[in-house]
């Protein structure tokens, strides 16, 4: 695929595929924001609500169409879109509806306990998944040759749950009714790829690799697994109830990123760890004044399990931190803070140092 706004584009996506199998071509996958001394045109916005301006789907392209214009993209850092009406998206697909801010929106529970999910099935024949099918049809169509369309952010598994139960009274659902909690994982596990194929078979037939709401991309099916609800719950009630919906999901993907939200979720790192068919680790420390050098041995945890690791550093100097303490084969570095032309090339020709000297 060739891409106009990136001509490295197949030589970049080499060197993740690569990155998928913990190898190296020449250097790490680094993702990075470069100044390209160029300003996104300005597209007017003439909408009665929030709500208006979040379903205005040509609107959103637009938006998306201006910022590419105006990006430099380098590395494997790549012009793209992808179709977001929020994380709880897929709670619509069973009835809930959505509430909008600025920057996100949240369901409306709809469960008045957790065994009525077992009745239930997604529609996907709903104004709000209609929204995201047309942002996907028209990114592809007008994105044609220039930028990736990714699939949207699709919160499955625990997290489905919670959107539609309440997250603190599915909490309680955990000490009331496991048995019903355990049922209802199971039963909502098969319609990740409900979601999921519906928007992939679009992206595929049009030609693209996979990519999503984060910065991985693949020639083959690829998803971050994630459920930030765990994050409530012990590890095993984690084990028994969530986790094999997880496992379910990534058996269907060719490629998975575990996306570990919070140091509230890294008493399940482990058992995540387990899982085969994970291939890398997407660490979120949380915000504050953390940075990514103070979690070098939950770093090196996961490359000791054999994963590989999605590195987001706040800058060069957070990033050159980790790298003394890692190997190259299987790191991702998602580098922090805005670079001119040059310094983004010296921060590759560091990187590539890096590989060849720990090879």
């Amino acid at each position: 695929m060739e891409l106009k706004t990136k001509p490295d584009f197949e030589q970049c996506l080499n060197r993740i595929e690569a990155w998928w199998d913990r190898a190296i071509i020449d250097r790490p996958p680094v993702t990075l924001g470069v100044r390209s001394g160029r300003s996104p045109r300005e597209v007017p916005a003439h909408h009665g609500s929030l709500r208006d301006r979040w379903m205005d789907v040509a609107y959103a392209i637009d938006c998306a169409e201006a910022r590419i214009e105006a990006g430099a993209f380098v590395a494997e850092t790549f012009p793209k879109y992808h179709p977001n009406l929020g994380p709880e998206i897929c709670a619509t697909c069973y009835g809930a509806d959505l509430e909008f801010s600025e920057t996100t929106s949240w369901s409306v529970p709809i469960l008045t306990g957790i065994r009525d999910v077992l009745d239930m099935a997604p529609d996907l024949d709903t104004p709000y998944w209609d929204v995201i099918r047309r942002m996907t049809d028209l990114s592809l169509e007008r994105g044609a040759g220039r930028w990736i369309t990714g699939i949207t952010d699709l919160h499955t598994n625990g997290d489905l749950l919670a959107a539609l139960r309440d997250p603190q009274a599915f909490a309680m659902d955990f000490a009331d009714d496991f048995e019903g909690v355990r049922a209802a994982c199971e039963h909502i596990a098969p319609h990740f790829r409900v979601f999921f194929e519906d928007q992939y078979q679009h992206i595929a037939a049009a030609g693209q690799p996979c990519s999503t709401w984060g910065i991985i991309l693949s020639r083959g099916r690829c998803y971050y697994a994630n459920c930030d609800f765990i994050c409530l719950i012990s590890p095993r009630m984690f084990e028994e109830t969530i986790l094999p919906a997880i496992e379910w999901e990534i058996a269907q993907l060719d490629h998975s990123n575990f996306h570990l939200d919070g140091p509230g979720a890294l008493g399940h790192l482990d058992a995540i760890l387990a899982l085969d068919r994970i291939d890398a680790i997407q660490w979120v420390y949380g915000a504050g004044a953390t940075r990514a050098a103070d979690w070098i041995e939950v770093y090196q945890r996961i490359q000791a399990a054999g994963k590989g690791i999605e590195v987001s550093a706040k800058d060069m100097d957070d990033a050159r931190a980790v790298m003394d303490h890692l190997r190259p084969e299987g790191v991702w570095l998602h580098i922090g803070g805005r670079y001119t032309p040059d310094e983004a090339d010296a921060v590759l020709a560091e990187v590539t140092r890096w590989a060849e000297g720990k090879r």
